[in-house]
């Protein structure tokens, strides 16, 4: 199966990055790769749970979804941290709690690597 690691930068006030992350990890989950994104920075902004609303697209929300159809969503743990984020309480379910150490080791294991900035 083809892995995808995609990486993410932007906050969500850069909506657009993150549209455009959300319809390439679905497009392609749909055509079997195995993908992973990878929140770095202020992208780990997009990952909070009070962000989730009903009715509305939030980023939290998009990524919410990928994680149902089994995208695996990293969150560098130190990014976080430094926005004031509790990787335990602050993330939306199904986020893991990962490094740059680990994101290294996500690059050695992954076909292709996409980031947005």
């Amino acid at each position: 199966m083809p892995r995808l690691l995609i990486i993410l930068f932007s906050p969500p006030s850069h909506s657009q990055n993150v549209d455009t992350v959300y319809k390439l990890s679905k497009a392609a989950v749909n055509v079997n790769h195995e993908v992973t994104v990878f929140c770095d920075i202020d992208a780990t902004l997009n990952l909070l749970s009070r962000q989730i609303s009903s009715g509305k697209a939030t980023p939290a929300g998009k990524i919410a979804e990928l994680i149902k159809k089994g995208v695996h969503i990293h969150a560098c743990r130190e990014s976080a941290r430094l926005r004031g984020i509790d990787v335990k309480k602050d993330f939306i379910e199904g986020v893991v709690e990962s490094s740059l150490g680990r994101l290294a080791e996500l690059m050695e294991q992954h076909d292709r690597i996409v980031a947005f900035g």
